[in-house]
């Protein structure tokens, strides 16, 4: 057991066996580190809460059969589920096997918001809402990603809930609660549970973003398309419930975006990037031996918090892409693989006891890849010695680390569906606030026009096509409480 003191509320977690880090092991503190290279020792590590197993019992099977339910689609990936004691189970478009179910806490939120509408299925939700929802530090109601999913950024030892997830939850929630009001405290927990603090497992950065993935080994990385849908759900939610907190909290994010943009944007392609981060893998070789390391990402934007890693022996490929991992190291050689994120958002540092170089290649571009393609030159990066440690920055002077992948054409129709989301979405959020303020939504309006004039300017071979704008809206209003704008052209008017 452990109490944990979170937002002015103690909360007991308890840690599920299984769920321990095995860091490389370093004479360098992560205090050290973090002071190496920031000047002070306030670094995050996260510290995520997991549920227990009891608590993932359900939410872990997985079924071969059930009750014919709905064939859900969300970004052009077209999922069909079964209905198993009330709970939707999908065959999500990416296992192995897609004559299995598994639970998907996306397709449960347009489950309850395409059943809202029945009073007998109202009455089930809070006794399913326990079945299959997790009580968070903070008192949050979270619907936690079984670990069935084959996605790089999910696979590893701890499971974890979505931003973009809880969102669409939210919705659903919220719709129920306007045809019955006992279950708008139901909502609010779902709600709340997208407030808990990245350092403890939430997808809450700092109150500047919502975060679809909430990495835990890592930088934390802001997926565009996941932060956008989830502002959109909670715009409605604040609306619709005159929630000014939560209005204040997008206005913030939104403020964050602003700011931060270009991390979201490639120049060089004319396209949106999906996130801000990549990851990229190095060679660590050392002037005595192989260098044990720290990774610290020290924040570009002072609202940010600077993290410290301790990176994970991964030699069998056991945590998640985007990870700080050792992917190789044997005895005797001072040399070592590894793989590390590169962010617009951060600035990526290695900490070592001992003098070292990191060989790094040039990220390739390729318009259906989801990640940099090494292809290019060669680079070495020399350490030097800062605060009594050496140290080592993830930059080239002269030649390109692609630090956030450009949106991609690898979805079942080939077409880029994320690049026209962060567009449509963007129009969206700045013609129908849920706060007053003229010049950030003038602002957000301003950068969206910008993205869709330049499409035209992508050109990276033929056979890339985008999708329709008016695909994506109808695609975001399906599940969206609030139907505001129903054409792309009204929308740009």
């Amino acid at each position: 057991m452990q109490e944990w003191l979170i937002g002015g509320m103690a909360a007991t977690i308890l840690l599920a066996a299984g769920f321990c880090t095995p860091a490389v092991a370093s004479t360098v503190s992560l205090e050290a580190a973090c002071r190496a290279v920031t000047g002070s020792a306030n670094c995050v590590t996260p510290k995520p809460f997991q549920p227990s197993t009891g608590q993932m019992e359900t939410a872990s099977i997985v079924y071969d059969s059930g009750d014919p339910g709905f064939d859900f689609s969300l970004y052009g990936n077209n999922q069909k589920t079964i209905v198993v004691d009330g709970l939707p189970y999908a065959s999500y478009w990416q296992l192995k096997d897609r004559n299995k179910y598994v639970f998907h806490p996306m397709v449960w939120g347009r489950f309850v918001f395409n059943n809202a509408d029945d009073p007998a299925f109202r009455e089930r939700l809070p006794a399913l809402s326990q079945r299959i929802g997790v009580e968070v530090p903070n008192g949050g109601l979270a619907f936690f990603y079984p670990d069935n999913f084959p996605l790089a950024r999910m696979i590893g030892p701890e499971v974890m809930f979505s931003a973009i997830s809880q969102s669409e939850a939210l919705a659903g929630y919220a719709k129920a609660a306007q045809f019955d009001p006992r279950l708008s405290d139901l909502a609010e927990r779902v709600k709340t549970a997208m407030l808990l603090d990245h350092r403890y497992g939430g997808t809450n950065l700092n109150g500047e973003a919502l975060l679809e993935f909430p990495l835990f080994h890592s930088n934390p990385e802001v997926i565009l398309n996941g932060w956008l849908h989830a502002l959109l759900k909670l715009s409605d939610y604040a609306v619709t419930t005159h929630d000014t907190a939560s209005s204040e909290l997008i206005r913030r994010n939104l403020e964050f975006f602003v700011r931060n943009h270009g991390a979201w944007y490639d120049d060089k392609r004319n396209i949106s990037r999906y996130s801000d981060t990549s990851p990229v893998r190095i060679e660590l070789t050392g002037t005595d031996g192989a260098p044990a390391f720290r990774v610290v990402y020290k924040a570009r934007d002072a609202a940010l918090p600077d993290y410290a890693i301790p990176p994970v022996e991964d030699t069998s490929r056991t945590y998640g892409g985007f990870d700080d991992r050792i992917l190789k190291s044997n005895a005797g050689s001072s040399t070592t693989l590894a793989s590390v994120n590169c962010s617009s958002l951060y600035d990526t540092f290695i900490v070592s006891d001992r003098a070292f170089s990191v060989k790094v290649r040039e990220g390739g571009y390729n318009p259906r890849r989801a990640t940099p393609e090494p292809d290019g030159p060669y680079h070495t990066i020399q350490s030097s010695a800062k605060g009594g440690l050496q140290v080592a920055q993830l930059a080239l002077d002269n030649g390109e680390l692609i630090c956030g992948y450009p949106t991609n054409f690898s979805k079942e129709n080939g077409k880029n569906y994320y690049h026209m989301q962060h567009i449509v979405a963007l129009l969206y959020l700045a013609k129908f606030p849920a706060f007053d303020d003229p010049r950030l939504t003038g602002d957000l309006e301003k950068i969206a026009r910008e993205w869709l004039e330049r499409t035209s300017q992508f050109d990276q071979g033929p056979g890339l096509e985008f999708e329709s704008p008016q695909k994506v809206l109808d695609g975001i209003n399906r599940g969206k409480l609030l139907n505001q704008e129903k054409t792309f052209e009204e929308l740009l008017k």
